[in-house]
Formats: structure tokens, C-alpha cells, sequence
């Protein structure tokens, strides 16, 4: 098929490079982790554990029926439009494609969640929460960021974070105000995903153009969008499904949940230090691998995984100090179990990090989808068996240990797929790590001790985590490790490029501005 001859003689859309998508792409996470740390605190103390325990298991419900809406149709998506950034016709034609299965696949999601819902329901507690937040559900359909992360434009991406996050955290903080506006804060949080979606589109026209409904072909999406789908649903079991069934195992499942939904909430903030760059590498790597550039693929997973060793590792060791120091302020009262559950679930900084360099950036960026399906259903089983003997227990710390469990063995069967198929030498993965251990155990030291006498208070918090990086990063300095000396320098020279393009700039403003002035003299004296 031929895209006509004006459409042809449009010009691409301008192609960010790797650190520029990167900046962009981390400011937007950086706003995804900051408002959380705003609003959490807040929330915590005016719904108290009990009404965050009802927000955590209406939202459990409602994630099933959004990842049916969605069936992997976005990294599915993301990786067809980076194959395509330069092929305009077909790029439009897998954006309609996607777009139409979406809003099939959201509309039977939606008809089961309300059939059930005016049914039997999902309890007296959870079925207004659960009908409130079916908003998350409609927007799934206008959730375009696929096609932006095709194009390795995540400037976009990044202005449309900002302005959704701080309208979202400031009508929080407006209107909600007491254990009655569970409801409002739920209304809100739904919103702001469907407004976040709708925002995009006007942003669409240059990028894709109309395709007759003749051309599209919808059927040979739906089983590599489905094989991406099934991994997604089996992790889905053991991060999401957990509360679900804490909501069904636990002897207090209302506060139990109110504490796993907190100190989730928390490892995920901080988690995402660590898989920040896994969608800037998704659409690279599969461009790369498209053309054949296995060597730059190679180096950008080794650059990942160096990545998730020198942020994950000094992560670990500040959760497994200073929990007690942050529940306590960030918290308030009554989430006793918090600080132990963020100790458990600290593992997932290095085996997540992993599982989404091998998963995401390697097996689902180069169409090799049954590979982290496989690990992922095995870990679901083990999941649901560990909830199923641990949480009646242990409560939510046996869904905490479940959940790392089944991390680190997604982690394992992944890793082994990419050693037997030779993408990476995991032995070198490994060895790599060892400096960032040692400077991890050197910045354990001040920050234990600094803990033991200074007590707890945001302040002391602060002082403490500004410490231990400081001497996390010393150390590494000093053990002159390449990828954090590497990454120094490129930041240096690209602050220092954008120095000398001003100032390069202004000398040219200045000498036309003197040109133009010189000019103007001469014809006055003509004149």
C-alpha cells in the first residue's frame, strides 16, 4: 500500500537520541515517584489503614479488568511502531489496528465488570469503590503512549506526566479530607488516568495519517499482542493478585492490606530508580534488532544490567536500615507491619531490575515472547501455592515473601533462557557486580551507626540517605569503576555541549546584531 503523494512529502518526525529520550523519559518517572511521596503521607493519615485497605482491594479488582482491556496490546504496540518510525503508512495502520482491538477488548472487559458488579458483586465495602474506578477501565482504549514510544519520543510523554501529576495532586489535597472521601479520592485517581490519556491526542496529526477501514487487518495482532499479554497476567498474579487474596486469606483483611498496599506503594516509588530506562531500551533494542545490529543490542543490555547493579544494590541496603526511620514519619501510626514488608520486598531492586532487562528489554523487544511467558506462569503457580499456606499465617508478610520468591525464580529462568541462546554471558553479568557490593558494605557503615544515635524524623532520614550516597558514589569513584566514571563524564560533556551551543549562539546573535547595526549606519550616511 502507497500513502499518497502529499503524505509521502511530509517530513518525518524528529528522532530523539538515547540520552535525550532517556533525560525525558526519567523526569517523568522521577514526577511518577515524587507525587506519590507528597500524597502518600496525606492519604495514610486521612483514610487511615483501614480505608487504604479498601482503596488496595477495589484496586486489585479493577487491575484485573484493565489488563484484559489492554491484553499487551502496548509493549505489543511500542515495538511494531519502533519498527516502523520511518515507514509512515504502516506505522498509521498498526496505530488504527491497535487502537480499534483496544476498544473491543475494553468493551467486553467492561460489560463482565458490570454484570458481576449489579449481580452478586464484589462486597458491600468494594462495589461502589470498584464501579467508581471503572473509569481506568474506559481510558484504556485512548492510552496512546505506545505509539509516542515507537517513535522514541518521550518528551511528550514527559509534559503530559507533569501536567496530569500536579492537577491530580493538588485536587487531592482540595478535596479530600476525611475517612468519607474514600470515594472522591478514588474518583480522582481514575480521572486523572482517563484525563492523562485524552491529552495525547491532539498530538497525533503529524505522526499517523487516516487509513481506510478496508486496509486495516485486526486478526494478526491478537496472538503476539496475546503471547505479551500472558506474562503480563502471570506477574500480574503474584504483584496484584496478592492483595486480592489477602483480602480473602487474612484474619484483618482490611489493615493487612492497608500495610501492604503502603509498603508496596513504597518499594515501587523506589523501584522505579531502577527500571526507569527499560522504555527508552524496549524501542532501541528492537529498532536494533530489526536491522541487525546485534552488536549494539548486546552493549545497550550490558548497560542495563550495570544500571540495576549500581542503583539496586545501595537501595537494598537503605531499605534494610532505614525502614522503622521512614514508616515511622511517612506514615504515622498504625501500620506496625509496614517496615518489615519493605525489608522482604527490598529483593525485588536487583531481581526486578533483572527480570525487566532479560524480560522486557530482551525477550519482548525482540518478539521472543514465550520466554518470559514461561517464567512467569511457573512463578504464578508458585505464587498462588506460597499465598495460599503462607498469608493465612503470616498475613500480608506471607504475600511479601511469596512475591519475592517468585521474582527472584522469574528472574532465574530468564536469565538462563538469555545464557542458552547466548545474547549475554550472565558469568560477566555477575563478576560486574563487585564494586557495587563493596561500595554498598562502605555505605552501610555511616548509615547504621549514624541510625543507631540519631533516631527517627524526616530530617534525620535525609541527612542519613545524603550520607550513605554520598559515600555509596565516593567509593565507587574510588574503586574507578567504568560505568559510573562513563556516566559522569557523558553528563559532563553534555552539560558542557549545551554551554557552548548558548554561548556559540550568542556570539552569533551579537555579530549579526553588530552586522545589522553597522548596516544601518552606512545607509544613514548615504542617506
Amino acid at each position: 500500500m502507497e500513502l499518497s503523494q502529499p503524505e509521502i512529502n511530509q517530513p518525518p518526525v524528529k528522532k530523539r537520541g538515547l540520552k535525550s529520550n532517556f533525560i525525558y523519559n526519567f523526569i517523568g518517572q522521577i514526577l511518577i515517584l515524587i507525587v506519590p511521596l507528597i500524597t502518600a503521607p496525606y492519604v495514610a493519615r486521612v483514610l487511615h489503614e483501614v480505608g487504604n485497605g479498601q482503596y488496595s482491594y477495589a484496586s486489585s479488582i479493577i487491575t484485573y479488568f484493565t489488563l484484559f482491556a489492554n491484553m499487551g496490546f502496548d509493549v505489543y504496540g511500542q515495538r511494531q511502531i519502533a519498527r516502523y518510525q520511518d515507514d509512515k503508512y504502516n506505522k498509521s495502520r498498526v496505530f488504527w489496528e491497535l487502537f480499534i482491538l483496544k476498544c473491543l477488548t475494553t468493551a467486553v472487559s467492561l460489560i463482565v465488570l458490570y454484570a458481576i458488579a449489579f449481580s452478586v458483586g464484589f462486597g458491600e465495602s468494594y462495589n461502589y469503590l470498584v464501579l467508581i474506578m471503572s473509569l481506568q477501565v474506559i481510558a484504556i482504549p485512548f492510552d496512546i503512549q505506545f505509539l509516542f514510544r515507537g517513535d522514541e519520543d518521550f518528551r511528550s510523554i514527559a509534559i503530559r506526566t507533569i501536567i496530569m501529576k500536579v492537577v491530580a495532586l493538588v485536587c487531592i489535597f482540595v478535596f479530600v479530607k476525611d475517612e468519607g472521601d474514600l470515594w472522591v479520592y478514588a474518583l480522582l485517581t481514575a480521572a486523572s488516568t482517563l484525563g492523562a490519556n485524552l491529552i495525547m491526542w491532539p498530538a497525533i496529526a503529524r505522526r499517523i495519517s487516516f487509513v481506510k477501514p478496508s486496509e486495516l487487518k485486526l486478526t494478526h495482532h491478537i496472538k503476539p499482542a496475546f503471547l505479551i499479554f500472558l506474562p503480563t497476567l502471570a506477574v500480574t498474579v503474584y504483584s496484584v493478585f496478592d492483595k486480592t487474596m489477602i483480602g480473602l486469606l487474612a484474619d484483618n483483611p482490611d489493615y493487612e492490606n492497608g500495610c501492604y498496599e503502603q509498603a508496596y506503594k513504597l518499594n515501587s516509588v523506589a523501584l522505579l530508580l531502577v527500571t526507569v530506562i527499560s522504555s527508552v531500551m524496549i524501542s532501541r533494542n528492537a529498532h536494533d534488532y530489526k536491522v541487525g545490529d546485534k552488536k549494539s543490542l548486546e552493549n545497550h543490555l550490558y548497560f542495563a544490567c550495570n544500571y540495576v547493579w549500581m542503583i539496586g544494590v545501595p537501595l537494598i541496603v537503605g531499605f534494610a536500615v532505614l525502614s522503622e526511620n521512614l514508616s515511622s514519619w511517612f506514615l504515622g501510626e498504625g501500620y506496625a507491619e509496614v517496615p518489615l514488608l519493605m525489608k522482604v520486598m527490598s529483593v525485588r531492586f536487583i531481581v526486578s531490575g533483572f527480570g525487566v532487562v532479560f524480560g522486557d528489554q530482551l525477550f519482548i523487544a525482540i518478539g521472543k515472547e514465550k520466554y518470559p511467558t514461561i517464567a512467569t506462569l511457573c512463578a504464578a503457580v508458585v505464587n498462588i501455592l506460597l499465598n495460599y499456606f503462607l498469608i493465612p499465617v503470616c498475613g500480608a508478610t506471607g504475600a511479601a515473601i511469596a512475591t519475592a520468591v517468585c521474582e527472584v525464580l522469574v528472574t532465574t529462568v530468564l536469565a538462563i533462557f538469555a545464557w542458552k541462546y547466548k545474547f549475554l554471558s550472565i558469568k560477566k553479568v555477575i563478576v560486574s557486580s563487585w564494586k557495587y557490593i563493596v561500595a554498598a558494605a562502605v555505605m552501610f557503615l555511616p548509615i547504621f551507626f549514624m541510625q543507631m544515635y540519631l533516631g527517627y524524623s524526616i530530617w534525620t532520614f535525609i541527612l542519613i540517605t545524603a550520607a550513605g550516597a554520598l559515600a555509596y558514589f565516593v567509593a565507587l569513584f574510588l574503586l574507578r569503576d567504568k560505568f559510573f566514571i562513563s556516566l559522569i563524564n557523558n553528563i559532563l560533556t553534555s552539560v558542557k555541549d549545551k554551554l557552548n551551543r548558548k554561548k556559540s549562539t550568542c556570539v552569533q546573535q551579537d555579530e549579526q546584531a553588530t552586522t545589522e547595526s553597522k548596516n544601518k549606519g552606512d545607509e544613514d550616511k548615504n542617506v
